[in-house]
């Protein structure tokens, strides 16, 4: 009969490592997109604080910069990451699609008394740049989850 060898080499990727390098890829995806919103000349100068009730804003509401305020949450079910969210303030879509004080968001002409914006790809681009990195890292643990479970199950025989 035949020996199996049952010693995987290299490193084992588990649902903490996951974890963390998820969380680092985010950080490193958040470093990126709150440099590219903090390049916009115009905008919030620091905090601001809504005087009163709006349609989206409660009163004494704060809302800060758009670089100040780009957040991500690694999401995990059962143990294993399962998402990562990135979480700004509404303005940061409206700056993506180059929209804001009275320009309409579709494609009629705003008046001349608006400045017109750019679009900006503030944290798309960002993502889409790094995509690739977290898409392996998934590979990675669910490849090496796949090895171990099936060497877990192999009959062994050792002559």
């Amino acid at each position: 009969m035949a020996r199996i060898d049952t010693e995987i080499e290299g490193e084992i990727i588990n649902s903490d490592e996951l974890y963390r390098k998820a969380g680092a890829w985010a950080n490193n995806v958040r470093m990126l997109g709150k440099s590219n919103a903090s390049v916009f000349a115009s905008g919030k100068l620091g905090t601001y604080t809504y005087p009163q009730k709006t349609k989206w804003h409660k009163k004494g509401e704060k809302e800060p910069k758009l670089s100040q305020s780009l957040s991500y949450k690694v999401k995990e079910v059962g143990g294993i990451v399962d998402g990562i969210k990135f979480q700004f303030p509404r303005h940061g879509v409206f700056r993506a699609y180059g929209v804001g004080n009275g320009q309409p968001v579709s494609g009629v002409t705003a008046k001349k008394s608006f400045k017109k914006r750019s679009m900006s790809d503030w944290i798309d681009a960002p993502i889409d740049q790094n995509i690739e990195k977290i898409a392996d890292i998934a590979a990675e643990f669910y490849g090496d989850t796949a090895l171990v479970n099936t060497y877990n199950t192999m009959k062994i025989v050792k002559n």
